[in-house]
């Protein structure tokens, strides 16, 4: 019975090669979003759901954005490890606990919610020189495209935390967010 992790890490493999981001914008973002929210990540598990390995992480909930309010979040990215088998892809951020990140979830028919663009939908949150909070979307190194299929390059950006919540208000307010 020791196939399924032999399959499960070829067609990991092959997934992982394949990968290819669509470049979202920050609007796009905040609209595709069910939930956005400032947290900390508490701990992270490995949850394997045939066919793929899931890294399933706790988050305690700073501030919302955007969703149904609740003290904690579980948040899903694809690959991880379980029984001793690895599964990557291109893309997914690596979260670290006790570190504190602004997330875009997305939660699909799975029940999972997972970041939206994957590495895209998370942000590290820091402050700057005059102790606001910052929110910190770093450059992507990924192969990415734009909407209309053609090559782009990412690049990140910083943001005052209350420019960002104003920015996601406004939208939300005029009715581009879901």
């Amino acid at each position: 019975m020791r196939i399924w992790p032999l399959a499960l890490l070829f067609v990991g493999s092959l997934c992982a090669r394949a990968a290819t981001l669509e470049q979202l914008s920050t609007e796009r973002l905040i609209d595709e979003s069910t939930e956005i929210l400032r947290g900390t990540v508490v701990y992270c598990n490995y949850l394997y759901r045939a066919p793929m390995i899931w890294t399933v992480c706790e988050v305690n909930v700073a501030e919302r954005f955007k969703g149904a309010e609740a003290g904690k979040v579980t948040v899903a990215i694809p690959g991880g490890v379980a029984s001793g088998y690895r599964q990557t892809f291109e893309g997914t951020p690596a979260l670290e606990r006790n570190s504190e990140y602004l997330f875009f979830l997305w939660q699909g028919k799975s029940g999972l919610k997972q970041i939206m663009g994957l590495s895209q939908g998370l942000l590290t949150i820091s402050k700057d020189a005059k102790g606001n909070l910052v929110a910190v979307k770093p450059a992507s190194a990924e192969r990415m495209l734009n909407g209309a299929g053609q090559p782009v390059q990412d690049a990140g950006w910083t943001m005052r935390l209350t420019d960002l919540s104003a920015r996601i208000q406004t939208r939300a307010k005029t009715g581009a967010a879901r």
